[in-house]
Order: structure tokens, then sequence, then C-alpha cells
């Protein structure tokens, strides 16, 4: 008998090999001469395809955290530069609704101790968040900022709707998008949960805090790291 995790991962990998295979050929018919109508089912197609692969994507990184097989490079990320790629990525997101994107720095470089590609999906599901719910012409702020001696603390704070406090208790709930269906929010409501099991299993911690009517405020705890020793030959260029 499989275990939970064990049938959920078979299953997601299964479900892969048709879905990619779906979506190659929406591309293909994309490239074909389409009435409106057709280009739109042909959309439709994708768009459905993609959040579907999504959602098996998510599902089988859940499944290896659960089992711990999950695998990880932890290495010493410039905080700040990882926030302003994240941040360059998801700027015309943030654009289309009329939305500004700050960044308080430290003042100086910070490094912390994560799996870059992994540390990337948390700050754009965070940052992703932060603009599906945001009202139009809002803010998003982020900071860095060493947080005691042992600690990086990365904030993602927002101008949005905010939460009440029975609906913080089932944030990081896999599947719960809250009231986000009846807003028209798209989703699949496991983001956060996803990016809690990656940050945990980093080593670090997040949290959520808000206020209704003033915006909400995620805060990533990653452990310190020193930089990363340059390369032998950067060395001796430096000497």
């Amino acid at each position: 008998m499989f275990s939970s995790n064990e049938a959920l991962s078979r299953v997601s990998h299964e479900l892969r090999t048709p879905l990619n295979a779906i979506l190659g050929f929406g591309e293909l018919l994309s490239l074909d001469q389409l009435s409106e109508s057709q280009r739109e089912s042909v959309e439709q197609i994708l768009a459905g395809g993609r959040h579907l692969l999504a959602l098996v994507e998510d599902l089988l990184d859940l499944s290896r955290v659960a089992a711990g097989n999950l695998q990880l490079e932890p290495t010493p990320v410039d905080i700040e530069a990882e926030i302003a790629q994240t941040v360059a990525l998801i700027g015309p997101l943030a654009a289309e609704k009329s939305l500004s994107v700050d960044v308080e720095s430290a003042g100086r470089p910070l490094f912390a101790l994560a799996d870059r590609r992994r540390l990337k999906q948390v700050l754009l599901n965070l940052i992703s968040n932060a603009i599906k719910y945001n009202r139009p012409g809002g803010s998003i702020t982020l900071s860095v900022a060493p947080d005691g001696i042992d600690t990086v603390r990365i904030e993602v704070r927002d101008t949005g709707a905010g939460m009440t406090d029975a609906q913080l208790r089932r944030l990081f709930v896999p599947f719960e998008r809250l009231d986000a269906a009846v807003h028209g929010i798209e989703g699949h409501g496991l983001g956060l949960a996803m990016s809690k099991a990656l940050t945990e299993a980093m080593g670090g911690a997040i949290e959520a805090a808000s206020t209704p009517g003033a915006g909400s405020v995620f805060t990533l705890n990653l452990p310190v790291s020193a930089p990363a020793a340059l390369p032998q030959t950067e060395l001796l260029a430096a000497a």
C-alpha cells in the first residue's frame, strides 16, 4: 500500500505527462490561422492547462516536503539582489493595477542561507499576492533588515483590504482561498501553503499580520549567512 504522500506524488507525475501534451498541442494550434472565437478557445485551453500544471507542480513539491524528499541547495544569497530580480520579473503585473513597488534598503548587503530557486518561488508568491489582493493605485513595500544576530527579516507590506483574525488562522491551509473566488481573483490556494513549507524546509519561518481595511504584512525570517567566498581567481585579481 502507498502512503498518502506517495500516492499524491505518483498521481501528480501521471497528470503532468498528459498536461504537457495538451499544452504542446495548444501551442501548435495557436500558430494556425484561426478565427477570433477559435483563438479565444485555444487561449482558454492554454490558460487552463498552465493553471493545472502549476497546481500539479505545487502538489509535487508539497508531497516532497512532507516526505522529507525535497532537494535543496542552500547557499549564501544576497537578499536585496534577489528581491530586485523578483520585483523586475513581476513589475508589469503591478503596473497593470497602477501599484507602486518600493524596496527599503538595509544600507548594506545582507546574506541569508537559502536555496536560491526556492527563495525566489516564495518571494514571487508573496509579491504576487500583494498585487492580487491590493487596491488599484495602492502600494507594496519590501524591506530587508537583520533580526538579531542570526536571522535576516524580509517584510512584504501591502495596502489591500486586509484580513480578519479568523481569516489569518486559515491563511496557510492548502486550498484555502478565503474570499478570493468571490472577488474573481485567480489562484488555486496552494501558494502560501507552499511558501510556508519551503521556508521551513530552508530553516526559516513565515508569518502574517493584518488589519481589515489597512492591508497586510508578511514576514519571512531566514538564517543569516556570511557572503559566499570569492573564487581564487577573483581573490588574486583583488590582491
